[in-house]
């Protein structure tokens, strides 16, 4: 049985997603909620590592910057490209971003 950690409900994303830091590269987002969000990525990344991620919420677009908390290797047979996930919480939102968030999410401005 896994306990859950996390503090706020998470939602799963279905968009195409952007990290930068320094350079830029596509990355699949799994989940996210108010506070951070996970997602696999062709690179691992350090723990503290900061970047600014870019995707669309549904018709929003979506900007913040990161910092990863823990990265791991997927395990996949030997055909298929490296791929890692990745956990990260919200730094910074601008506002319309903490909008579009909240949403995606379906939770009032005062959640």
């Amino acid at each position: 049985m896994v306990v859950e950690r996390r503090r706020s409900p998470r939602a799963p994303v279905e968009s195409g997603s952007w990290l930068t830091g320094p350079s830029t590269w596509p990355v699949q987002l799994v989940d996210l909620s108010l506070r951070g969000l996970s997602f696999t990525s062709p690179y691992g990344l350090e723990v503290g590592r900061i970047a600014s991620l870019r995707t669309t919420l549904g018709p929003e677009a979506f900007n913040g910057q990161v910092r990863v908390r823990w990265s791991r290797p997927v395990k996949a047979s030997a055909a298929v490209v490296p791929r890692f996930e990745v956990g990260a919480v919200f730094l910074s939102l601008e506002e319309s971003s903490r909008s579009a968030l909240q949403a995606f999410l379906k939770l009032s401005p005062s959640e």
